[in-house]
């Protein structure tokens, strides 16, 4: 009997599939709807994740967003779960990973913007390794871990044991690979079609969403790197830029400093006699952690000055010279590079993270050279904010830093400030005594959070209700603790001292709430940093600075940008001559200039204008634009480029030949 093949037979009725193709489509269909069942699911998951992340952002970090760009938002998390979905090739585990990583990245997005008004950045990136120094002991392990988390999560959930995985693998390694070679008209293209601002980056993750913020940012960078200026650029520069420093001119402008206070106004500056040889003094340089004038709250805020009698009557022997910053509420590291290397910081990213790659005659190495021996101190771990490698580039020769510190008069990790001062004095009595030294002391004390323990009990009374006020107050008994440690420092150097130069500042305000807290109650300021006035902006970056010229005693400086500092510190040394780049910011005359990220400050006549990096800007904003740029071309030349600048200056040659 012939054998019937069945697999070619008829099922018997008119609507069923019959054959082998027909059940291989059926097959196909069914694989198909699950498919689509599966990817739907992933998309409504999402879409609870993006309206809980959102929820979150507003009601724990008070951010407002805008809910027309919802979508945005939506979409972008979107693309991130469907990547999931095709590496890790499983609905249920592309929801965990998705969870993960877009819950971590939206709350540290939300942190940030709350403590520094800034959404992350592909900078970021650089600096995560900063999160392992914040706290000590489990805290930090706990702390890493869940930092670590996305990265762990995609690698444990990614079956690199099957072949597709590697297949989708290498396909983005192409993509990512075509994106560093066309970043540049990619970069145009997403500009044009999402806009960008330069100057107001909250309101460009507003309307992006943090995915495609995250995304048209990192090709923003990709566009940037490499892209440093070529020797007939630089040249055409430094043609026009002194040999010799031309002499300092402080400020004298008289714009208002947040709420009246009785003493806001700014005499004129001190004229600065040009200095001839003298016998060499040294330098003792305090960078203050978080410190400002509270009292310009206004008694709404602060009832009791926290500063004693005797700050005030040196500050206003000073007339009450502020320093202009380049940051509010964190990123140390920004003031200190100012400071140390005489240019400002223009772009929002801690500029020893990245920017800073080459040696540089920054005012430790120029001292070096004048026979000056240099400390730099800090009871942190030396890591953070990559200072070790940093302090190297700029000239330091000696670092101190936790592990030379006894911290046992500290709280929750923070030296005390008048401990720290005894324990560098005790450090530099076993150094060279025969040569100055630049004694460069950065405290600690007075970070956030503001603790207390019963070592150091509260000393200012609470102040008004609330969760800003909290942080008002503990901030208002750590400035009471600091303001005293260092005018017994201050005694004691004048005293031990007489001859030295003594320079002093907050190197940024506290941070005092999310969306700039109490600030923003106390100077009525608005919800979108666009609307920022010069004035506002210019009292965001305000510390006061106190310069002591030896035996002549204070200085009365007005207002002065911290990237100004080196040059005046070698001016009263006398070593004019040996300034070189350090002057080579000097701005245009009658100007002063705060670049702060995406925009800067022009002061001039009294008046503060807010001047954005964009066709917006006033145009009385021009001449202070021209000299940024240029300002812009010479920073890239000098502490990431080839440095042909340097060749400009006899008593700067470039300290890198690679």
């Amino acid at each position: 009997m012939q054998r019937v093949n069945t697999d070619l037979a008829p099922t018997g009725t008119d609507d069923e599939p019959v054959g082998p193709f027909a059940q291989q489509n059926k097959t196909f269909l069914q694989k198909s709807l699950r498919m689509l069942a599966r990817v739907l699911s992933v998309a409504l998951f999402t879409l609870l994740i993006t309206m809980a992340c959102r929820y979150a952002l507003e009601s724990v970090f008070g951010l407002k967003l805008y809910s027309a760009f919802w979508l945005r938002d939506y979409l972008g998390n979107l693309g991130i779960a469907l990547l999931a979905f095709i590496l890790v090739q499983s609905r249920d585990k592309a929801m965990i990973l998705t969870s993960v990583v877009v819950i971590a990245f939206q709350m540290a997005n939300g942190a940030k913007l709350s403590v520094l008004g800034t959404p992350l950045s592909p900078d970021d990136l650089i600096n995560i390794k900063n999160l392992f120094y914040l706290t000590d002991g489990w805290k930090r392990y706990a702390l890493m871990l869940v930092a670590a988390t996305p990265l762990l999560a995609t690698l444990l959930l990614i079956p690199l044991k099957r072949r597709s995985a590697w297949v989708v693998l290498a396909t983005l390694a192409g993509i990512s690979f075509l994106i560093t070679q066309y970043s540049e008209p990619l970069r145009v293209r997403l500009d044009e079609r999402f806009g960008n601002s330069v100057w107001n980056q909250p309101d460009n993750f507003k309307r992006r969403g943090l995915a495609l913020h995250i995304a048209q940012e990192s090709i923003r960078t990709l566009a940037k790197v490499g892209k440093n200026p070529d020797q007939a650029t630089i040249m055409a520069i430094t043609s026009s830029l002194p040999v010799s420093p031309l002499i300092l001119q402080a400020s004298s402008t008289n714009t208002e400093l947040g709420p009246d206070t009785g003493n806001t106004s700014n005499p004129a500056s001190t004229v600065i006699e040009p200095a001839g040889e003298t016998e060499p003094r040294n330098v003792h340089l305090i960078v203050l952690e978080s410190f400002f004038d509270p009292m310009s709250l206004g008694p709404e805020w602060v009832s009791e000055d926290p500063f004693p009698a005797s700050f005030r009557e040196l500050w206003a022997q000073t007339g009450n010279t502020h320093a202009l910053s380049p940051v509010f509420g964190g990123y140390t590291a920004n003031a200190e590079f100012e400071t140390l290397c005489g240019f400002p910081v223009t772009e929002n990213a801690v500029f020893f993270e990245g920017w800073l790659r080459r040696q540089v005659p920054c005012l430790p190495a120029v001292l070096a050279k004048a026979g000056y021996q240099s400390v730099a101190s800090h009871p942190n771990v030396p890591g953070f904010w990559n200072r070790t490698l940093a302090y190297k580039l700029v000239g330091f020769e000696n670092y101190l830093s936790k592990s030379n510190f006894d911290l046992k008069d500290s709280v929750e990790g923070l030296l005390l400030d008048h401990s720290f001062y005894t324990q560098v004095d005790e450090q530099l009595a076993k150094i060279d005594t025969d040569r100055p030294f630049l004694n460069y002391m950065l405290t600690y004390h007075g970070h956030l959070p503001y603790p207390s323990n019963e070592n150091y009990p509260d000393q200012i009374k609470p102040g008004p209700a609330g969760k800003d006020a909290i942080l008002l107050n503990g901030y208002l008994n750590q400035i009471w603790y600091k303001s005293r440690d260092l005018m017994a420092r201050l005694e004691k150097l004048r005293a031990d001292d007489p001859n030295a130069l003594i320079v002093m500042f907050g190197d940024h305000l506290p941070f005092l709430g999310p969306n700039y807290g109490v600030y923003t109650e106390a100077m009525n300021l608005p919800a979108d940093r666009a609307q920022f006035t010069g004035d506002m902006l210019e009292y965001l970056v305000s510390t006061p600075l106190i310069v002591i010229d030896g035996e002549k005693g204070p200085l009365q400086l007005g207002k002065l940008p911290l990237y100004r500092l080196p040059s005046l510190i070698l001016e009263l040394l006398g070593k004019k001559a040996d300034a070189g780049m350090l002057d080579w910011a000097q701005n245009p005359e009658g100007q002063l200039i705060r670049p702060v990220y995406g925009m800067h400050i022009d002061l001039q006549d009294g008046t503060a204008t807010a001047c954005p990096d964009d066709a917006t800007a006033p145009a009385s904003c021009e001449t202070s634009a021209n000299w940024l740029a240029r300002t812009r071309l010479l920073i890239k030349d000098l502490f990431s480029g080839k440095q042909f600048s340097l060749s400009h200056s006899p008593s700067a040659s470039p300290l890198n030949e690679s």
